[in-house]
């Protein structure tokens, strides 16, 4: 095992190889490591080609429903096609339920619930106390922590918003959880770009609290502000930001997570590196920025169809995976890590063992930490370990009755774990098929071949307060096509329709329709209502 940076390989080819080299190792380290049986069960279930569908069609039409009679139909429809790979005992609890489901929901729904949390039980955590603390004494031992993350359903009001926060604080009062997750939306109503000063105002307000108790806490305790949708990925920031240029929390150390999906991420990053610099230097604290690759492609392919709008992300995942290289590249420095620690947040094994390798180069190890997902390549987390030195477990919560708040979650790491361009989809062969560790090398190596001094912008750019040029040939005739929504995450778009809002209430647009409009007498009344009906009569 490599221990100085002079032993560390100095070219980028070298390295590379090293972490091939490394992930090696690790498979066969963990070669003899009893799996998890949860795990196991799952890995063998989505390898059917029916497999994926099943599960995700009983999260989404048995868990999600709250009438139960609906679930107890679409149980039984789903219990016709069960998959081969499914254990035969509960294949026939599926089956049973199946049958009686639609006569008595009551007792069998809840049943096939039970089963299914039962199935994917090693990915997430139930949040009741004695629950949670058998799970946390399960899972944490020397080198491995937790960061919980309390689930819940898209917050549409002040009563949700509330709940989530208080599930949040309650995890983080635990004397046995020292890191905890949330996301803005999670924790503020129904947030809106046009507003977003007033929104930015708003979040802080309800997480400052938060942070207060644990800036006061007598014991380290650590919150991470994650982000989920690309449209928040600016606001994030600033919350964070203005959250912690509070003078009560100088001292306070937190996180932010910078998602490589999107093509400003590394501009971002530089522009948290410069303002985290300054707050050391003033005497505060430094911070930590979690890299993940981010975005569902999918869902933001669907949004930007949907609006008119170009991908927010980058288009494919290895232009995602190169971005993410690009980040931690940049940041591998003595003088940015002084104020940023890096979490590596990846369940790539080569990227893992590349980001490791280079951190110890770069004479950075003791700044970098590195995450996963709970339940994820559970067999390999020691032979990680033993190298980098500690693991920090992504561990999402659900209270006991809110196991359908999971199924979002859920829905997106399956997906990930069958999908053919994602590591995970191969993880569980690696060791097994050379073909799959061939594969998987071949394109971490593909995503080292990048142009590492670009700083990519956002793709979405349009500011409506600029002209748009026109071009001979738009003049001609052609095919209708909708005009794209306006993007308010753009901050330009912003000041446009603040500008709009501040000469309404001086504006004379509408009044003289208004006026013409206007009926001042019974007879004319009378006549605009008997013309009326008298056209509905051939309405039909």
């Amino acid at each position: 095992m490599l221990s100085t940076a002079a032993d560390l390989p100095a070219s980028p080819d070298l390295l590379a190889a090293e972490a091939v080299a490394t992930v090696r190792r690790w498979l066969v380290e963990s070669a003899d490591v009893a799996s998890d049986r949860s795990a196991g069960r799952l890995a063998a279930l989505l390898r059917d080609p029916r497999g994926l569908a099943f599960i995700i069609g009983l999260l989404d039409r048995v868990v999600r429903p709250e009438d139960l009679r609906v679930a107890g139909r679409n149980c039984e429809q789903l219990s016709r096609a069960i998959p081969a790979s499914l254990p035969w005992y509960l294949r026939a609890v599926i089956q049973l339920a199946g049958g009686f489901a639609p006569l008595f929901p009551w007792p069998i729904v809840p049943l096939t619930r039970w089963v299914l949390r039962g199935i994917v039980s090693h990915l997430i955590l139930d949040a009741s106390p004695r629950q949670l603390d058998r799970s946390i004494r399960a899972r944490r031992r020397p080198g491995i922590r937790l960061n919980l993350s309390m689930l819940g359903e898209a917050v549409l009001g002040d009563d949700q918003a509330d709940r989530q926060l208080a599930g949040t604080r309650e995890l983080l009062q635990r004397d046995d959880v020292d890191c905890v997750s949330l996301t803005v939306s999670a924790v503020t109503r129904q947030l809106s770009m046009w507003s977003f000063d007033e929104a930015v105002d708003r979040a802080v307000m309800r997480l400052t609290p938060l942070y207060e108790w644990a800036a006061a806490s007598p014991t380290s305790k650590f919150i991470t502000l994650d982000l989920e949708k690309s449209r928040d990925f600016e606001f994030t920031i600033e919350v964070f930001r203005r959250i912690l240029e509070q003078p009560q929390l100088k001292d306070l150390e937190a996180g932010i997570v910078i998602q490589a999906s999107l093509p400003d991420a590394l501009r971002a990053m530089q522009g948290l590196t410069a303002w985290a610099s300054q707050r050391r230097a003033q005497g505060g604290a430094g911070i930590t920025v979690r890299v993940v690759t981010g975005a569902n492609l999918a869902m933001a392919r669907v949004d930007a169809t949907l609006h008119g709008w170009p991908l927010a992300t980058w288009g494919t995942k290895r232009d995602t995976d190169a971005n993410y290289k690009r980040i931690l590249d940049w940041s591998f420095v003595p003088t940015r890590t002084d104020a940023v620690r890096i979490s590596v947040a990846s369940h790539n094994l080569f990227d893992i063992a590349w980001a490791w390798l280079l951190a110890k180069q770069r004479r950075v190890e003791t700044r970098v930490e590195f995450e996963s997902t709970l339940g994820i390549a559970t067999g390999l987390s020691d032979a990680v370990t033993r190298d980098t030195g500690g693991l920090l477990l992504y561990a999402p919560v659900v209270r006991t009755g809110g196991f359908g708040s999971a199924t979002p979650y859920l829905i997106r790491l399956l997906e990930q774990n069958v999908a053919p361009e994602n590591f995970l989809s191969g993880v569980s062969d690696l060791a097994l098929d050379a073909s799959i560790f061939d594969r998987e090398a071949g394109r971490f190596l593909d995503s080292l071949d990048g142009h590492w001094d670009e700083v990519s912008e956002p793709h979405r750019v349009r500011d409506r307060r600029q002209p748009v040029p026109i071009a001979a040939l738009d003049t001609a005739p052609r095919a209708f096509v909708n005009e794209p929504d306006t993007d308010p995450s753009i901050a330009g778009n912003r000041e446009w329709g603040r500008q709009i809002l501040s000469r309404v209430a001086t504006s004379t647009l509408g009044d003289t329709g208004v006026a013409a409009a206007r009926i001042t007498g019974l007879p004319a009344l009378e006549a605009v209502i008997t013309a009326t009906a008298r056209a509905g009569e051939s309405w039909g």
